[in-house]
């Protein structure tokens, strides 16, 4: 009995990096379209979702809650990154033109 025991973290140790990470990426389930358009809808309307409402969606959904949060989580750090983007471009935007008006002036007064 504990041989046997024993055997399933050798052979997890005998497993190279790769074939343990295929094995976990056979586990992972990915979410269906259905699945993320409600996401997405939900997202829209709500950040930031309180128990209840992830505890409704995971069951209208079919997925474990903790899935949802975790979505949830990853969703909220790409609309943040995405936000900075904009305020960038936005920001660098108003600098070149800030610039361009500053050479123009400096050439005037030249």
């Amino acid at each position: 009995m504990r041989h046997q025991m024993m055997q399933a973290p050798l052979a997890m140790m005998e497993m190279s990096q790769n074939e343990y990470e295929n094995s976990n990426q056979d586990k992972k389930k990915r979410l269906t379209s259905e699945q993320l358009e409600a996401l997405e809808n939900t997202f829209q309307e709500e950040k930031k979702l309180d128990p209840d409402t992830k505890m409704k969606l995971a069951h209208d959904l079919g997925l474990q809650p903790r899935q949802i949060a975790v979505w949830f989580q990853n969703r909220r750090a790409r609309w943040k990154t995405k936000q900075l983007e904009c305020l960038y471009d936005t920001l660098k935007q108003e600098f070149d033109a800030v610039s361009r008006e500053k050479q123009k002036l400096q050439e005037e007064v030249l």
